[in-house]
Order: C-alpha cells, then structure tokens, then sequence
C-alpha cells in the first residue's frame, strides 16, 4: 500500500473517532480535527525525514 494512501486512510479513521471521542466529552467535534491535523503533520514529518535520510 503507498504512504499516501495508508496517510489518507488513517488520517480519516483517526478524525473519524476524534470526533465521536469529541462528542462524550462535548468538545463538539474539535477534537477530530485536531487529532486529523497532527496526524497528517506525522505522515509529512516521516515523508521529510525519510528524503533527508537518503
């Protein structure tokens, strides 16, 4: 599977379950967004690290 896709599909299942998480804890959906955010910033981190490291 390529990064790409995996940052794609875990990206919305991470959001997806933020904002559910979100919601118990009335956050009103907040929480997925920011949970998308950082995880996306994760995949681009690796994807900085991994050219660098070459």
């Amino acid at each position: 599977m390529r990064k790409s896709v995996k940052a794609l599909i875990v990206t919305f299942l991470v959001g997806f379950i933020g904002i559910y998480l979100g919601a118990f804890l009335n956050l009103e959906g907040y929480l997925g967004v920011i949970l998308s955010v950082a995880t996306m910033g994760y995949f681009i981190i690796s994807a900085i690290e991994d050219i660098c490291n070459k």
